[in-house]
């Protein structure tokens, strides 16, 4: 009976780390798709293949030049998936957020905004080994 129990606890623990790395970057990860339909925004996708022509790793570029309210968004989408980030990294100057690297597991996503209003997001993800 004990057994069973442990064995129920583990399964609960291995599943909910699994769900909440898939929910942790959710606000960013819509965000991202809802950049590869909209106009005035350049992107670029980089798929890394292994021998077997499987894809290992996915960058997504992301160039945001003159538009504020999609700059802003991706501010508030940072923040908002920030409690479920592994690992981040933040860079203010003058009370502005310049620079901010966020990674959730195999993902990983980065900010940079310049002074002209324009901003890079890249996203780097990692699916097999290479």
């Amino acid at each position: 009976m004990k057994t069973k129990k442990l064995i129920m606890v583990a399964i609960i623990l291995i599943a909910g780390s699994f769900s909440s790395e898939l929910l942790a970057q959710e606000t960013l990860k819509a965000l991202v798709q809802k950049c590869e339909n909209m106009e005035n925004v350049d992107m670029s996708i980089i798929r890394k293949k292994n021998e077997k022509r499987e894809v290992t790793r996915v960058t997504i570029s992301i160039n945001l030049n003159n538009n504020p309210a999609l700059i802003n968004e991706f501010i508030a989408a940072f923040e908002k998936d920030r409690e479920m980030a592994d690992r981040e990294i933040e860079n203010r100057k003058n009370g502005k957020m310049n620079d901010i690297y966020y990674t959730f597991g195999d993902v990983s996503y980065s900010f940079s905004q310049a002074y002209d209003q324009s901003a890079t997001i890249t996203v780097i993800e990692k699916r097999k080994d290479d």
